[in-house]
């Protein structure tokens, strides 16, 4: 089979879709597919200083796998505009590129930008005979509603719903990422249950499973030697308006003792603003790190934490597991979230067994339980750990996550 799949990221980035997507089409071409991958240039996270490059660029990576950057506007800062507008052209120049350069190719994947270039794939491919798989990472335009707080303004961008569902019925097939997205889908879209496969993220547990760095090597290593015998709170992630940072710094200043620290690892549009926040809280035992865009990165940065922490916005919640959820499973460390109790997220760390859940977002709800981890033995956290890995395994490892994909891709094809 010939097989195209867009995606709007891809190494050296280091999102949730682009490995993923890069697995799948390697995986693909393994197993005698010609497979093309067509991906905006690297420009996420917004930290990170990629070379510019200029045109469109064509690597062959091996003789059945060829990776092409189209030369679309990317944007990283939040600014809905511009964002829309990269989606926009993305979709454009990604579907065009199919379009004049690939033919009589069997089949279409997309793990694109939402709405507009999602789209764009949709209308605009040639032969709209090809099967089109399109993969939701994320509701949308619902995601985006939630940061927005004028309910006029809300009612203006009600036409985005309409679009959603135009995709989702142009579409050959939809993967979504969770059973709550399966719903609104079903439920909200009307679109076909047949028409929709939950296939969960996955996460490659090799390099978590062979780290085998040391706690003292880890603290040198990142220059956070004042770490050393503190109980170690972690947050690794993207530190956005709505990622909840805020709640972990008011809820650890009201711990106020020496024995722990807080590590707040990652960047984002609003780290500047929570490093304002803990200097006026007057937190002395945190420290910010940028975290390289590299998967080993995380793996060494987490094995140092005794608790990861994961507030979530009650309402994002409710669309699906976030990632690094996955990624703090697979390095074995209990997990503290304010996952709703009706989420996927909430279901997956009550059923593992590897953490604790608030209820809300409160500031003092959060102290309570940090202060319970920390006066909670080191067996039972190893335990709670070790549980929330063999439930990762089980449930989001690779090996499974590309089985799946890779037959519903075949059966869509025979079919």
């Amino acid at each position: 089979m010939k097989i195209i799949i867009i995606s709007a990221t891809a190494p050296p980035e280091p999102l949730t879709a682009s490995r993923i997507n890069w697995d799948l089409a390697d995986h693909l071409a393994k197993d005698e597919n010609e497979v093309w991958l067509i991906s905006p240039k690297p420009s996420r996270p917004l930290s990170v200083k990629y070379p510019k490059l200029k045109g469109i660029i064509v690597n062959n990576i091996s003789d059945n796998f060829t990776h092409v950057r189209v030369d679309s506007f990317t944007y990283p800062k939040y600014n809905c505009l511009c964002r829309a507008y990269e989606s926009l052209d993305f979709g454009i120049k990604s579907i065009s590129y199919v379009n004049k350069r690939i033919k009589d190719c069997d089949l279409i994947y997309t793990s694109s930008w939402p709405l507009f270039s999602q789209l764009m794939i949709a209308i605009l491919r040639k032969n709209k005979n090809i099967p089109l798989i399109m993969n939701i990472q994320d509701l949308y335009p619902e995601s985006f509603l939630i940061k927005i707080k004028c309910k006029i303004l809300s009612m203006l961008f009600a036409p985005l719903f309409f679009i959603d569902k135009l995709v989702a019925r142009k579409s050959t097939h939809l993967t979504v990422i969770s059973e709550s997205q399966k719903r609104v889908y079903t439920e909200k879209r009307k679109i076909p249950e047949s028409k929709i496969s939950l296939i969960q993220n996955w996460q490659d547990p090799d390099e978590f499973i062979n780290f085998s760095g040391s706690k003292e090597d880890i603290i040198t290593k990142y220059n956070i030697r004042e770490t050393a015998e503190k109980f170690i709170y972690m947050y690794l992630g993207n530190i956005g308006p709505v990622a909840g940072v805020e709640t972990i710094l008011q809820s650890f200043s009201l711990i106020n003792n020496d024995r722990s620290f807080l590590i707040i690892a990652g960047s984002g549009s609003a780290k500047d603003k929570c490093k304002l926040l803990a200097q006026k809280l007057g937190i002395i035992n945190i420290v910010f790190l940028d975290v390289p865009p590299e998967l080993r990165s995380v793996v060494e940065l987490q094995s140092v934490s005794d608790v990861l922490l994961l507030p979530i916005n009650p309402e994002a919640a409710a669309s699906s597991i976030p990632s690094k959820l996955i990624a703090y499973m697979f390095s074995r460390k209990p997990v503290i979230s304010s996952a709703p109790g009706n989420s996927d997220t909430s279901d997956a760390i009550k059923t593992s067994g590897c953490g604790w859940i608030t209820r809300t977002n409160d500031t003092n709800e959060w102290a309570d339980i940090m202060d319970l981890a920390l006066k909670t033995d080191k067996a039972t956290l190893h335990k709670m750990g070790e549980s929330g890995f063999d439930y990762a395994i089980s449930n989001y490892s690779k090996n499974e996550g590309l089985k799946m994909l890779s037959r519903l891709i075949y059966n869509i094809k025979v079919n």
